[in-house]
């Protein structure tokens, strides 16, 4: 039993991919190339950052020891803004843009060491 494909027989044509779809296609594939280039392109970077990507988005995860390489990270990346930061119980996560796709830089670690270093509600310890 041979089985066809419908869109391939005479008069069938397969449908064109939506501007969106493609656009998806698109992010999806600079995702995927930004986290596959990350490791060699922060290599100097104080924490190795486990890296992905789906959806067009790319995730770096690192584990910082102190706030000096939280900063780093930070400033490597160009995030300024800290209302693009969230405290998520154990976790800080920021979302911000490199090369053209959205990214999330989450450390793992990041609110405990803030509360060491300024205390529960945002005061400096003596």
């Amino acid at each position: 039993m041979t089985i066809t494909d419908p869109f391939t027989a005479a008069g069938h044509h397969r449908p064109a991919p939506s501007p969106a779809a493609v656009a998806l296609a698109i992010q999806c594939r600079k995702a995927k190339n930004l986290a596959d280039t990350a490791p060699a392109r922060f290599q100097r970077m104080p924490a190795p950052a486990a890296t992905t990507a789906a959806g067009g988005e790319v995730q770096l995860v690192v584990r910082p020891t102190c706030l000096a390489d939280w900063a780093r990270w930070t400033q490597a990346l160009g995030i300024c803004d800290a209302r693009r930061m969230t405290h998520t119980g154990a976790s800080t996560v920021c979302r911000f843009e490199l090369d053209g796709v959205r990214a999330r830089l989450i450390g793992v670690g990041v609110p405990a060491l803030l509360a060491a270093a300024y205390g529960p509600k945002g005061t400096a310890r003596v």
